[in-house]
């Protein structure tokens, strides 16, 4: 994708909220950009009845890392992303409609690809041009870290720091970072600090 690619979070219209799942949309183009943004200043306070609020799009196997449920604090991964953006629509034909859920047993693997404009569907939020976030759920006597991807060659450092005035960020001892996983559990017996980061980088092939 290009370089001026900006991430898009697609979710659940604010009156028709049922599966709380969500896909990424890439956009190139600065008319499309610009389009989403205002569909974003249009959430919670309603749409115009002129709006094109419904994404239409080809997808296929996913690539990368970057297509994910970022309404589930775990940020699964989905199976498919969008290969390739073809407009907003007012409507569509029924047989484009549906939900990320239920596209997840699409099978791209041999090239395949399929076409989307889910009605209940719309852009709710920008993601900026490097998708990369962390999320932190208590659990038990644990905190779980979950963190986004971006390419298939990417090693991540999970970090922390005592105070936002600080500039020292360390890694969370007992790994040996970077790693290439999306996930990490640690006690909160041994929680050094209040403050995380994730730090994505290129691995050395």
């Amino acid at each position: 994708m290009a370089s001026d690619t900006v991430y898009f979070l697609v979710a659940e219209l604010p009156d028709r909220v049922v599966r709380n799942d969500s896909y990424v949309l890439p956009l190139s183009k600065e008319e499309d950009i610009n389009y989403a943004r205002y569909l974003i200043s249009r959430y919670g306070s309603g749409y115009a009845a002129d709006d094109r609020t419904i994404v239409v799009a080809n997808v296929a196997a996913a690539k990368d890392n970057i297509n994910r449920n970022f309404l589930d604090t775990k940020l699964p991964k989905w199976s498919w992303q969008i290969s390739q953006f073809l407009g907003f629509a007012e409507i569509t034909a029924e047989v484009l409609d549906g939900n990320p859920t239920q596209l997840e047993p699409f099978d791209g693997s041999h090239g395949g690809q399929a076409t989307i404009g889910f009605w209940d569907y719309t852009v709710v939020k920008e993601l900026g041009s490097v998708p990369l976030y962390l999320s932190i759920v208590p659990d038990g006597q644990n905190l779980q870290f979950y963190w986004s991807g971006v390419g298939t060659n990417d090693i991540f450092t999970l970090e922390a720091k005592e105070s936002l005035t600080s500039t020292n960020w360390f890694p969370i001892p007992g790994a040996a970072w970077p790693l290439k996983t999306n996930q990490w559990t640690l006690p909160l017996t041994n929680a050094p600090a209040r403050f995380y980061r994730v730090r994505a980088e290129q691995a050395n092939n």
